[in-house]
């Protein structure tokens, strides 16, 4: 086991700085009358919505009682459950999985295949779209995760700085998006300097950055494909792949991405147009637009040629069930419950994220949230043609990889695109190759 974890790079001092963080906050979980201990994500929503429905499942289970509590802080809640994994004090239940991280723990053994249990299929087949039923596999083809929601990576714009330019949504191809670019940045004080620029890009180099440009941009030129083909083989060096470093490489060669980090939201300061981000965004955006501002959401833009669905990221977290727990079959229960319809209808409207759930938009259960929250529906129409991240070991790693070639061939302009996308497939190549030996 240690050896795959150890994969994550995590060094010894912060894993038994967490284990004792864990440890404490975990050390009366198993206690009293408790059937099941869970935990969920610790941002102020998520808690709310886990608060609520636990409270119902308690209510009407008051044999079967949930203890819960949000995951403990640390510098990434990935980083927790490693070292409640080592420590074996983990929760029964944990709704804040990142898949990406999944097959490190199918093969660590510590959580439950979810696909043994009789009534698995049936649930898993009727919520989710089919688009996403091979997404969630792990390598020797069992389910240890229940898909849960997600939030479709896309492009929002401001309504008022395109048409001041002239400028037309949607911006379907790299072509019509960098003509945009260049009518909307701008010089406004005459220095010499842009000050407006069509789009922000996270300069910082640290691998999940790059969930919210290079990735989501690969995704939709590539039709879908994730980084690694069968058997784990790299695939990103691709048309779809130097595409995407090129349209990075040329959105900051040209100027139209700002090279700089800034304080505060840039795009309300309206100091750009575009901005990647997911639903989640819309109520940040509606609590702290200026007054008369107005905005929209358009897809991931394509190389001309391309022709076929809008993919993006999908942000997905599933729900895992951990073997360390004494009762398998009422945790199951619980998680049938936490993706319920209800339980879904409560997420959106609490935290305004996107259920894994096919037919979102035609479901009545949900009518009346999307009747009042319209703008979320153009969310709800990408779930089917969202994508993850490949179920490799290797998946972060990869990405740190890729990030820093990102850096380097498309923010500092050190090498051509072509280079970076060679030189990022070579560097994640050998590393597959030599964790294997």
């Amino acid at each position: 086991m240690m050896r795959q974890l150890s994969l994550t790079s995590l060094g010894s001092i912060l894993l038994f700085s967490l284990l004792s963080v864990v440890n404490c906050s975990n050390s009366e979980s198993t206690k009293g009358q408790y059937a099941l201990t869970f935990w969920s994500a610790n941002n102020p929503h998520e808690v709310e919505h886990a608060q609520e429905l636990v409270k119902q499942w308690n209510q009407s289970h008051p044999n079967e009682l949930v203890k819960y509590q949000p995951i403990p802080e640390g510098r990434s809640s990935e980083e927790v459950m490693l070292a409640a994994i080592v420590g074996n004090t983990t929760p029964d239940i944990y709704s804040n999985i990142w898949p990406g991280v999944v097959q490190k723990y199918v093969d660590a053994g510590v959580l439950a295949r979810l696909d043994t249990f009789p009534d698995f299929d049936s649930l898993y087949t009727s919520r989710l779209p089919a688009t996403l039923h091979n997404q969630f596999k792990s390598k020797d083809g069992g389910i240890y995760q229940m898909p849960w929601k997600g939030n479709p990576v896309v492009l929002q714009y401001n309504k008022g700085m395109f048409d001041e330019a002239g400028v037309q949504a949607p911006l379907n191809t790299y072509k019509q998006f960098f003509a945009a670019a260049k009518k909307i940045t701008k010089d406004l004080d005459g220095d010499g300097y842009f000050d407006r620029w069509m789009m922000d890009v996270d300069i910082n180099v640290e691998w999940w950055h790059r969930w919210f440009d290079f990735y989501p941009f690969y995704l939709a030129a590539s039709g879908g494909k994730s980084l690694l083909g069968p058997d784990e083989t790299v695939i990103f060096d691709s048309d779809a792949g130097l595409s995407s470093f090129s349209f990075f490489h040329k959105g900051f060669g040209e100027g139209y991405f700002p090279n700089a980090f800034f304080q505060g939201d840039v795009f309300l300061q309206q100091k750009v147009a575009v901005h990647l981000a997911g639903p989640y965004n819309i109520a940040h955006i509606e609590r702290f637009k200026p007054k008369g501002f107005e905005y929209g959401f358009m897809p991931i833009p394509v190389p001309e040629g391309y022709s076929g669905k809008p993919y993006t990221y999908g942000d997905p977290k599933s729900i895992g069930i951990f073997r360390s727990g004494e009762n398998p079959e009422i945790a199951w229960d619980f998680v049938k419950f936490y993706v319920s319809k209800h339980s879904d209808e409560r997420l959106l409207e609490i935290t305004n994220q996107m259920p894994l759930r096919k037919n979102l938009l035609a479901d009545s259960v949900f009518a009346d949230y999307f009747d009042n929250n319209p703008r979320y529906k153009f969310f709800a129409r990408m779930i089917p043609n969202i994508v993850g991240v490949d179920n490799s070991i290797y998946v972060q790693e990869i990405f740190d990889i890729i990030s820093q070639e990102f850096d380097a061939a498309c923010i500092q302009g050190a090498k051509s695109p072509d280079e970076g996308i060679h030189d990022a497939a070579e560097r994640c190549r050998y590393l597959i190759k030599r964790e294997k030996i």
